[in-house]
């Protein structure tokens, strides 16, 4: 019975469990009643890390490239931790090890379901977190846009289970791996992907493409600044972006994620003032200065006349 608790661990169908994880009828009469609790204990194991991989194989045909890193990332970490307990503990019962086959004889399912145990939790909350994903995905229209599927990452990775806490933010890193590629894509060469664009035809930052994480701030200096890259590179001046320039703002943002919002904003302030700089010495006219001076003139000069008189109302 073991060889085969362990093929249902692995994934594989049994006629323990010809439905979910509820105990064959026929078998069930002969088995003693802690026995049963344990093996269905067992059995509702394996029925999520199954529910798990269908989605994870529903998930990796999404049209998001975002939903796509999902799945693969989840795929690649119950491969890497469930998978390899199975595979370890199936190596145990062949070697006899002592601390699972008693007296060197038999394998107790107690000991078995104690090993398995530590998954209770995950796959439980794994099982919550695809069925939500696979719900908005499977839509007609919409889908998951990368601003609320980041956030759902970061608030289910903020648990007290350090398990949980440990694969879901595996997968929110991920992700948020994908959505930076993006983002230096529009920062650095003013570029948008035809799919998941993080702006419009436009240039207007889409709302959903941001995650809250995200300070308004720093969207709004993502905004100009792909903007002015885009404006720069399309109008095909003779000045461009140096290289240089392009490599440091591109291995300045491989070293931070939205999530770490501090380091974040002060990724993009750095960027925006670099690019703010390349344009004013390179790309803007003797005019535009003298105009931008002017501006400031007036400014300086409004805001005097008011300090002076702040009892004047213009109407």
């Amino acid at each position: 019975m073991i060889a085969e608790v362990l093929l249902v661990l692995a994934g594989h169908s049994s006629s323990l469990f010809p439905t979910d994880y509820t105990i064959n009828h026929a078998i069930a009469p002969l088995l003693h009643p802690g026995e049963q609790q344990t093996l269905e204990a067992l059995g509702l194991i394996a029925f999520r890390y199954r529910t798990i991989k269908t989605s994870c194989h529903t998930l990796s045909r999404s049209q998001s490239r975002y939903v796509c890193a999902l799945a693969a990332t989840l795929g690649h970490i119950l491969k890497q931790d469930y998978e390899s307990l199975v595979v370890e503990t199936e190596a145990k019962v062949l070697k006899r090890d002592a601390e699972l086959v008693a007296a060197g004889a038999y394998v107790p399912l107690a000991a078995v379901r104690a090993i398995f145990a530590e998954w209770d939790a995950p796959l439980a909350a794994l099982v919550s977190l695809v069925r939500e994903v696979e719900e908005v995905d499977g839509k007609e229209k919409g889908g998951w846009k990368p601003g609320p599927l980041i956030d759902l990452l970061v608030a289910r990775s903020k648990v007290g289970v350090r398990r949980i806490a440990d694969i879901i933010g595996r997968i929110s890193v991920a992700v948020q791996h994908v959505w930076r590629t993006q983002l230096t894509a529009f920062l650095v060469h003013g570029s948008l992907s035809s799919t998941d664009p993080l702006a419009t035809e436009d240039l207007s930052i889409i709302p959903a493409a941001v995650p809250s994480c995200v300070s308004a701030q720093s969207r709004d200096s993502i905004g100009y600044i792909g903007r002015a890259i885009a404006t720069v590179k399309a109008a095909k001046w003779q000045k461009q972006i140096p290289r240089d320039l392009a490599m440091e703002h591109t291995t300045m943002l491989e070293g931070v994620l939205p999530e770490n919002q501090h380091s974040f904003d002060l990724v993009i302030s750095q960027i925006r003032t670099n690019v703010g700089e390349w344009l004013w010495q390179n790309v803007l006219t003797k005019k535009d200065v003298d105009e931008a001076v002017d501006s400031l003139y007036v400014f300086s000069f409004t805001l005097s006349f008011e300090k002076k008189n702040p009892y004047l109302l213009v109407y």
